[in-house]
């Protein structure tokens, strides 16, 4: 059997590759041999809400990211593959107070005559808990990344939703709202979480983390003061750190800081494939200015591949339309403060496509009014990488 290159000669070049986000089937060419790679689609956010006559904190932490599968194999101009492509899963919304856990993530396939089925299982649903009883400790999950499927190459399991972790404290500790952000894709390896939160004795705070991206989580969080916290998406470099009210500057050497400084996605590392190529659809069309928190259209950049959205909270209107996930990133999470209805595009904590899990939602709210939602999880999908035709 000869294998034949894609250039010089009379032999036409090779098919670009492909990148599939819906069910459909497909048929190559030629004969060709090909690397095939099955994304599940990621889990959605949780949903929480702290009303006005109740007491307590409430957490939601962010769905898993979908699993990454992969496999080369011989494909056949004459067969007709199928591909499923697993769907995120659904958001969340209030109409009242209430506390809902998310949706886990379709499973995407690719199957045909004469090759063994490629499978990627979809990340699970971030989960919701009450945190009401002093003093006790709790620790809430978030969705597990997916796992379980079939790949002869390999399997990835996808990142999971950022935990809350609740220490044992005797002191008070009433309307919040903590919500963690997705996981990414397992594009090399697992995949990185959402950012963790660890909550101790305070009140009236809002506290968001990033999604997980390609090379990092997303930035973790130990807070003890009133009032809104947020944290940076996991990007290609690694992993995102923590940002704050008022914040200015930022350095990258101290990740992970606690004390207020920004600490943003680090740069922008583009490798060598096909699949970050295919991303322009996918990419956001502004994000915010890093050091003074405000984002003009002269402003307007383009997030790179594989990062994790930002934690988001009401009151910074534009941080809160700042960075969204783009492709296999976990989403951010967005914790609403105001006291009154709060409509926000559910997209902006959305998962990004190929398998990125959806940030957390969540609000307290001194009215009757309700307007929070989760993220969707980001679907899955197929890549055909073509390698070489065979003759």
């Amino acid at each position: 059997m000869a294998i034949l290159g894609s250039a010089g000669g009379s032999n036409p070049p090779l098919i670009p590759d492909v990148l599939l986000t819906v069910s459909t089937t497909w048929s190559p060419p030629y004969k060709v041999k090909a690397l095939v790679r099955c994304f599940g689609g990621g889990g959605s956010g949780a949903l929480t809400i702290v009303q006005y006559n109740e007491w307590g904190t409430r957490g939601a932490s962010g769905g898993g990211g979908g699993e990454h599968a992969g496999s080369i194999l011989e494909l056949d101009p004459s067969i007709t593959y199928t591909i499923v492509a697993g769907a995120g899963g659904a958001r969340r919304a209030a109409t009242g107070p209430t506390g809902q856990s998310g949706i886990a993530g379709g499973n995407t396939s690719f199957s045909g005559s004469g090759i063994t089925t490629i499978t990627a299982n979809g990340g699970a649903a971030g989960g919701y808990l009450a945190m009401d009883s002093l003093p006790t400790t709790y620790n809430l999950a978030g969705g597990a990344g997916g796992s379980g499927g079939a790949g002869a190459l390999y399997r990835h399991t996808g990142g999971a939703g950022g935990a809350i972790l609740k220490p044992d404290i005797g002191n008070s500790a009433y309307h919040n709202v903590l919500c963690t952000g997705g996981g990414a894709a397992g594009l090399y390896g697992t995949g990185f979480a959402g950012g963790a939160i660890t909550f101790y004795n305070t009140s009236n705070m809002a506290l968001a983390t990033g999604g997980g991206g390609v090379n990092g989580a997303g930035g973790a969080s130990t807070v003890n003061t009133a009032g809104a916290h947020w944290s940076w998406g996991g990007s290609a470099f690694g992993p995102g750190g923590r940002g704050d009210t008022g914040a200015v500057g930022f350095n990258p050497s101290i990740v992970g800081d606690t004390t207020g400084t920004t600490v943003p996605p680090g740069p922008v590392v583009f490798p060598n494939s096909d699949v970050w190529e295919a991303t322009n659809d996918f990419w956001p069309s502004k994000v915010m200015d890093r050091v003074n928190h405000t984002m003009s259209a002269s402003q307007a950049t383009m997030a790179p591949p594989g990062t994790g959205g930002c934690g988001r909270y009401n009151t910074h209107i534009a941080h809160g339309m700042g960075t969204g996930a783009t492709l296999f990133g976990g989403g951010g999470a967005f914790a609403s403060a105001i006291m009154g209805t709060v409509v926000v595009d559910p997209r902006i904590s959305t998962g990004g496509k190929l398998g990125g899990g959806g940030g957390a939602g969540g609000q307290y709210n001194w009215s009757s009014s309700y307007g929070r939602q989760s993220g969707f999880g980001g679907d899955g999908g197929v890549v055909i990488e073509m390698l070489e035709r065979v003759l």
